[in-house]
């Protein structure tokens, strides 16, 4: 499951000898302030729709993975002496709070290893911190409980989509993964997630407060339609870059294009940061997925605007899957345990 402001996502699936199969899959709306940037604030109701959708689509299985992501999930990059891997445990437990500055009886912490190399003759480590407040993860425990599913997995979504591209080796036929520094935009409903993957590594992971929620109340601010009528509009463009300035909807048009300037520069000081962290990164390409990654032109908007080689995934060679990978990713790739 990933469970968004605007829509939650469901997919049913396993892992076969052949790469992951996706038997099931579809999409609700989340009831209005049910969550907000990943928080559960309305449980019951939450509960409710799910439950009937699973009933409606006649969903069996029990065993449950979720994905989730919110800014109140603190991430770290932390650069340290390396220690052997049973050590590091250890290590974190008694220096945590120097690098985090948070009680850590109020989090959930999990770590992951990036990389190991020589600086100045001392062999270090480079480890990616993730601190999820406990709350967050027993709402999740208790509504999956609810539903009467095995909550197996609670994973991060950088994470799951850093694992599909991992577990693939070519995107949409052509794009090799192996070695190849991706940077995945997911524009959601409430924030922008930005995330920096290469092998299955998450490198960096920041979420900018622009989403589609702001593209559409910027839209209505200026335009007297209804969301149903919105999102029409959004679906009939036919290009984003080549939209004529007489076009009946221009104004809308305007506005997206706007927003998505507006959201580039702050997606620009992540690549700037990401980038002067060491000489020899790179990014190789960006990723779109979410929603708003279904407007025509976007990605060629996106390579324009960053000089670098801009796709959304229509298909991955170890993944059988009928629907759009923009909407499922996350979901799809929390599938995957490694």
């Amino acid at each position: 499951m990933d469970i968004g402001a605007h829509s939650i996502k469901i997919v049913e699936g396993r892992e076969t000898k052949k790469g992951l199969l996706v038997n099931k899959f579809f999409t609700m709306d989340t009831p209005t302030e049910a969550v907000k940037d990943g928080v559960i604030l309305d449980k019951d109701l939450l509960h409710y729709v799910i439950s009937e959708e699973l009933k409606k689509k006649k969903i069996k299985t029990k065993n449950s993975y979720i994905t989730i992501n919110s800014s109140k999930i603190i991430t770290r990059e932390l650069s340290l002496p390396k220690v052997e891997v049973e050590e590091i445990d250890g290590l974190l437990s008694f220096q945590i709070e120097d690098y985090i500055p948070v009680s850590i009886d109020g989090y959930v912490f999990q770590y992951k290893l990036l990389d190991t190399y020589y600086e100045d003759d001392m062999e270090k480590m480079d480890l990616l911190i993730i601190a999820i407040p406990k709350e967050i993860v027993e709402d999740y425990f208790d509504l999956l409980k609810g539903l009467g599913l095995n909550p197996l997995v609670m994973d991060y979504q950088p994470n799951s989509i850093a694992k599909l591209i991992d577990y693939n080796d070519l995107i949409n036929n052509i794009f090799s993964t192996e070695d190849i520094t991706f940077a995945i935009i997911d524009i959601g409903y409430d924030s922008t997630k930005i995330s920096i993957v290469k092998n299955g590594n998450i490198l960096v992971s920041r979420i900018v407060e622009i989403g589609g929620s702001y593209m559409d109340q910027s839209i209505l601010n200026f335009n007297e339609m209804s969301m149903e009528e919105l999102e029409y509009v959004k679906l009939d463009i036919e290009d984003i870059n080549r939209a004529e300035q007489d076009n009946d909807h221009s104004s809308v048009l305007n506005i997206i294009k706007a927003s998505i300037i507006l959201l580039s520069e702050q997606i620009e000081m992540i690549f700037r940061y990401y980038l002067s962290r060491k000489t020899d990164n790179t990014i190789n390409y960006i990723l779109l997925i979410g929603g708003i990654a279904n407007i025509n032109g976007l990605d060629s908007m996106f390579t324009n605007i960053f000089d670098i080689p801009t796709l959304s995934i229509d298909s991955l060679d170890k993944v059988d899957f009928k629907g759009n990978f923009s909407y499922y990713a996350n979901a799809i790739g929390s599938i995957i345990r490694v």
